[in-house]
């Protein structure tokens, strides 16, 4: 982890961020599809790292997302999770940068949410976060630490603060970093998914 200042590492933040979203915005159609394919083929390798973590009565529950068009896409993982029996959960977005969730169904309408310009699903099942075994996590980079640098909206680092629930940072592979510029509020994640291999990291 950096050790900036704030300020410093708001700023750095800033700077990686456009690196990393212009980078994203250049894949193609085919490494996009590949991408999602190698999402795919770790989602056994998910699922079981979210059965070991589950600890209540049912099947246990992963906490995903809907990405926006230039984010990695875990859509194909999440049915595979659906018909394996797994409940899965997406966010909605609440003012006061909360999130609610609820319950993922494949073919579910879809739209973008009203508070925060991502796509969110129309009438889903509302659904208890105490529930979820593993959440399979948005962001832009992760760093080795575990460290994760989202979009900036901070959302899922008021979400994760003090759930304990093992986060996994789905990234595309040259986006795991030998580090991240931090400030306090953000989130510590258990691992990186990329489209080749779930990798756990370090929480120092």
């Amino acid at each position: 982890m950096h050790t900036t200042t704030s300020d410093d590492a708001g700023a750095a933040k800033a700077s990686l961020r456009a690196v990393l979203r212009a980078r994203r915005r250049a894949l193609n159609p085919e490494q996009r599809a590949s991408a999602r394919a190698g999402w795919a083929a770790g989602a056994e390798e998910i699922a079981g790292l979210a059965r070991q973590a589950h600890a209540a009565d049912g099947p246990a529950t992963i906490a995903s997302y809907l990405p926006a068009p230039s984010e990695p896409d875990p859509t194909a993982a999440m049915e595979a999770w659906h018909a394996a029996g797994l409940r899965v959960l997406v966010p909605l977005s609440l003012p006061g940068r909360r999130l609610a969730w609820v319950r993922w169904l494949p073919g579910i309408a879809v739209r973008t949410g009203e508070h925060a310009p991502v796509p969110e699903p129309v009438g889903a099942e509302a659904a208890d976060p105490t529930g979820i075994s593993l959440a399979v996590v948005p962001a832009l980079a992760v760093g080795a630490d575990g460290t994760r640098l989202g979009q900036g909206g901070g959302y899922y680092d008021s979400f994760l603060q003090g759930r304990g629930i093992p986060g996994y940072a789905c990234v595309f592979s040259d986006e795991v970093l030998e580090c991240v510029p931090a400030q306090p509020w953000d989130a510590r994640l258990r691992g990186a998914w990329t489209p080749d291999a779930v990798r756990s990291l370090p929480l120092t």
